[in-house]
């Protein structure tokens, strides 16, 4: 197996083959992202030219077994594999903070959720919106996580504390799912805000017509 898998360029190379734009949907990308160069099995090289998320984390973590590259640019993160010029799938956008466990998962944070890329099993995990706008102080202990969530409209205590068993995959307190346990009569949508819950059955609605 191939020791050196890829390495990072300070830019756009100037001489060389074409280096290949990497987004999320194939969109044309032009502009200098984060800039990769990815060394195949048969000993060639290509560079890849990642478009950029929304902040400013930028890391790669590298998977040999499964032959697999994490690359996250500006928070939005990519799966690759270096023998392959476009991306396996994609995820996040505005990731600020990664933890890696000693088995070699990762625990993203962005401002509203966490997402768990497992190395033991391949799965892909995306937590339940926990904070309103923010998430801060991110620990593991054990399988553990611990950090504090966002609440704008707490200006006494606007920081909330936050726990997610990954085995269960169990989330107490949060920002957000403070304000579900608080308001009964509300409940998440599909985009991760909150509405009014709908009765099942709809009231029958009467006209008077003269």
């Amino acid at each position: 197996m191939r020791e050196k898998r890829f390495e990072i360029l300070e830019g756009l190379p100037p001489y060389g083959p074409m280096y290949i734009p990497i987004t999320i949907d194939n969109e044309p990308f032009v502009s200098e992202g984060y800039v990769v160069r990815f060394f195949k099995a048969d000993g060639t090289d290509w560079v890849a030219n990642f478009k950029s998320g929304w902040t400013d984390y930028y890391e790669i973590f590298d998977y040999p077994d499964r032959d697999s590259t994490i690359v996250i640019a500006g928070g939005l993160g990519y799966i690759m594999t270096p023998d392959i010029e476009k991306p396996k799938s994609s995820f996040g956008m505005t990731i600020k903070d990664v933890i890696q466990k000693k088995d070699g998962s990762l625990i993203c944070a962005d401002d509203t959720h966490i997402i768990l890329l497992d190395n033991q099993t391949g799965d892909f995990w995306e937590s339940d919106r926990i904070s309103w706008d923010g998430i801060r102080d991110l620990k593991l202990n054990e399988n553990i996580i611990t950090g504090q969530s966002f609440d704008p409209t707490n200006s006494k205590k606007p920081w909330t504390d936050f726990t997610i068993d990954l085995n269960t995959r169990e989330i107490k307190g949060g920002s957000f799912q403070e304000t579900l346990k608080n308001n009964p009569h509300l409940e998440p949508t599909k985009n991760g805000l909150i509405k009014e819950k709908q009765n099942d059955k709809k009231k029958k609605q009467w006209w008077k017509i003269w």
